[in-house]
């Protein structure tokens, strides 16, 4: 999913792509260089602004480093600029929280080492989120199912309208952020075995 908004010489354009479709904004990226938008600015989170350039062929590639595997993604960030003279697009304070790095490469090299190592990361840090929403999801389970074994009518006795919100609300945003990591989790699963 993509939102352009367009005006003279600038473009904006917001991506919605998690990070385990990288390759997809990746892509978008170098087509729309190749159409005469460079990539200028990154504002706040996966908001990009675009300059109006001579069309070029270029490559770029994303890093994850909000991850503790960020040790890792630096050696990868490192051989882009090092080996292929890679050129890092800053973006503001608000990106950084957003964890991703984007790197510009003005010739055409192979990237499928540090795309594999990337992915190998990433699998890992979905894999600690999975782990972490299940963790989530017992922690709310559990001392409600005490409650229930100790003393089930004055659990659900004590228990007022307040409690019961939150209870869903606490529910509902744990097995969303579950479901989603697990999401890229499989995805990521499938896409190292297809490699």
């Amino acid at each position: 999913m993509v939102q352009y908004i367009q005006g003279g010489d600038k473009m904006k354009k917001r991506f919605f792509q998690p990070v385990w479709k990288f390759e997809e904004i990746e892509n978008q990226l170098a087509f729309l260089e190749e159409n005469g938008w460079r990539l200028n600015k990154i504002r706040g989170f996966r908001c990009f602004e675009f300059v109006k350039s001579t069309p070029k062929t270029v490559q770029y590639f994303f890093t994850y480093s909000l991850t503790r595997e960020k040790l890792n993604m630096n050696l990868i960030e490192n051989a882009l600029v090092q080996q292929f003279n890679a050129n890092q697009i800053k973006g503001t304070f608000f990106e950084g929280l957003g964890g991703t790095s984007v790197f510009r490469i003005t010739k055409q090299v192979e990237l499928t080492e540090q795309s594999n190592d990337r992915d190998i990361i990433l699998q890992h840090y979905l894999f600690k989120k999975v782990v972490l929403g299940i963790i989530l999801l017992l922690l709310l389970f559990v001392p409600l199912t005490i409650g229930v074994v100790i003393n089930p009518e004055k659990l659900f006795k004590d228990m007022n309208a307040f409690y019961l919100v939150f209870f869903i609300c606490y529910f509902l945003f744990t097995v969303i952020y579950l479901i989603y990591n697990l999401v890229g989790f499989i995805y990521q699963n499938k896409k190292l075995k297809n490699k």
